[in-house]
């Protein structure tokens, strides 16, 4: 089996196994709030098909094409991240119809909101720039990287003004946890393109400062700092500390072997966002210990996978999109694991191929569509050396 096909499968397990746990976790809730116990997993299912789609065009078209799409794309991530960060230094009680402030954050663009007609199964249809800008920050920084490093240009000074760029647009929303996301992906990517590490090792320092100062500053952020370091945030009515207290609790009465499939307590209604960020504490709950280690053991491999890929590419291109493509999956899944075990504190970031969410599935499946392209063609160059 080819490594690109082994690939698929994988991809294609991960997701199966993520639309059952959106049905088992998601039945009541969705009964009690929409009138309709298949609500979650009937979208869920229709955003899994949606990004196959995508994936099958990606995994189809040439990533050496990638400029062509690349460039556009990122010119329209910068526009709509402009437009929400802007409205996110307005107060939350402006109203702003195709940008509503939910949870004190602007995040979600609406393509039909209201009085707009309706889109059938989706409703009002929106999606999240900032997962958006992850996919296109990854494509416009591989390709401007493999350009300048060619034209022996300042490679550093493209990756730190587009990184920086992306993820300040993103904070302002605000978003602190994806911006750091996007910035170490768009890091890794450097990293990866045998550019100089001198400055990156001079900023990284003054950059770890400075995101640190903006948790302290903001009570948000720094009530669940207190909340991980065990301040007074862990009292029972404190959101983040109810939050990470319910997740503890669904992960401790797992145990070794899971109380049993469709068997959790905690998902009826007590884990916050119990299909999207905190699904791990239900597979945790349900299959224990156990059925926790197979599914980061099936990332593990997914992102060795990806590795390899990169590892083998035919050219620097291909090394640079598969890298970034690999370190976004690898990323969000260790940062939402390790958010859930309360190794690193509680953030919004949910599992790729997991977690229930349009957004994060259609532009993960997307940017799998290009590992698995240039997986393809890596193989076909092998073949044709041989």
């Amino acid at each position: 089996m080819t490594q690109s096909k082994s690939l698929i499968l994988l991809i294609l397990f991960l997701l199966v196994f993520g639309i059952v746990f959106i049905y088992n976790s998601t039945v009541f809730y969705s009964q009690d709030v929409f009138g309709g116990a298949y609500r979650f997993v009937v979208l869920q299912v229709v955003w899994v098909l949606i990004g196959l789609a995508g994936f099958w065009f990606f995994y189809k078209f040439h990533y050496k094409n990638i400029a062509k799409i690349a460039y556009p794309l990122f010119l329209v991530t910068i526009v709509l991240l402009a437009i929400l960060g802007v409205i996110g230094l307005l107060p939350c009680s402006v109203d702003i119809i195709f940008a509503p402030c939910i949870n004190g954050t602007n995040r979600w663009f609406y393509l039909n909101p209201p009085p707009l007609p309706r889109i059938p199964i989706f409703g009002v249809f929106g999606f999240q720039p900032s997962e958006l800008a992850k996919l296109s920050l990854i494509l416009y920084l591989s390709v401007q990287l493999d350009k300048v490093l060619k034209q022996r240009g300042n490679a550093f000074l493209i990756f730190l003004a587009t990184s920086a760029l992306i993820s300040f647009l993103i904070f302002l929303q605000p978003n602190m946890s994806t911006a750091v996301l996007v910035f170490l992906i768009g890091t890794v990517i450097y990293f990866a393109s045998d550019a100089p590490i001198a400055p990156l090792i001079v900023t990284t320092p003054v950059l770890g400062v400075v995101g640190f100062l903006f948790m302290l500053i903001s009570p948000y952020r720094r009530e669940r700092l207190f909340t991980f370091l065990g301040g007074k945030a862990h009292e029972i009515n404190d959101a983040a500390g109810y939050h990470i207290k319910q997740i503890l609790i669904a992960l401790g009465s797992g145990g070794f072997f899971g109380v049993g499939f469709g068997q959790s307590r905690q998902k009826f209604q007590y884990l916050p966002e119990v299909a999207a960020d905190s699904i791990f504490a239900v597979i945790g709950e349900e299959l224990g210990f156990i059925g926790t280690t197979v599914l980061v053991i099936l990332f593990a491999v997914l992102i060795y996978k990806g590795y390899k890929i990169a590892q083998e590419a035919p050219d620097m291109l291909g090394r640079l999109l598969a890298t970034g493509i690999t370190t976004w999956i690898g990323l969000q899944f260790f940062i939402n694991v390790a958010a859930m075990t309360k190794i690193i504190p509680l953030t919004g970031v949910p599992i790729p191929l997991i977690s229930y969410g349009g957004s994060s599935m259609f532009f993960s499946l997307m940017g799998l569509g290009i590992l698995a392209n240039i997986s393809s063609h890596e193989n076909s160059t092998n073949r044709r050396s041989s």
